[in-house]
C-alpha cells in the first residue's frame, strides 16, 4: 500500500516538474522577445544616433542575452552592453542567430530567419522568425 502511494506521488511530482519547466520556457521565450522589442524600438527611435541589437549567450556573459549599440556586437562599445541573465537555459537551434541587430530609424533587421530556442530538458522547440523589416513573430 504504501509502495503505491509513493509511486502515484512520484508520478504527480515528475507532471509537475514538466509543467513547471514547460512555464519556464515559455517565459524565457517572452523575455528574448521583449528584448528583441526594445532593441528594435530603441533603433527605431534613433536612441544615440546607433542602432542597437541583442547578442544571444555571448562568450563573455554566458547565459546571458545582452543589449547593446553598434553595427554589431564584437565592435559595441563595453560600456553600452546590458546583460540579462537567462532564467532558463536552452540551446539555440542549428542556423540560429547568435546576435540580432537592427537599423536605426527604419528598424530593419540584419537578418531575417528563426532563432531556435531548444529544451534541452524536455526535447521541445520554440521559434521566433525574424524578417528583414524587423518583424517578429512567435
Amino acid at each position: 500500500m504504501i509502495g503505491l502511494i509513493a509511486l502515484a506521488g512520484s508520478a504527480v511530482l515528475f507532471v509537475d516538474l514538466s509543467h513547471y519547466q514547460g512555464d519556464s520556457f515559455r517565459a524565457e521565450r517572452s523575455s528574448l522577445v521583449t528584448l528583441l522589442g526594445q532593441a528594435r524600438i530603441d533603433s527605431l527611435n534613433n536612441i544615440l544616433e546607433e542602432p542597437h541589437g541583442v547578442a544571444i549567450f555571448p562568450s563573455d556573459y554566458p547565459g546571458s542575452y545582452v543589449l547593446f549599440m553598434g553595427t554589431s556586437y564584437a565592435t559595441s562599445d563595453p560600456a553600452s552592453r546590458v546583460p540579462y541573465k537567462a532564467n532558463y537555459m536552452f540551446m539555440l537551434g542549428a542556423g540560429s542567430p547568435t546576435e540580432v541587430v537592427f537599423e536605426q530609424l527604419n528598424g530593419n533587421s540584419n537578418v531575417s530567419g528563426k532563432i531556435v530556442m531548444v529544451d534541452p530538458n524536455r526535447n521541445f522547440n520554440y521559434e521566433i522568425t525574424l524578417n528583414h523589416e524587423g518583424g517578429i513573430s512567435w
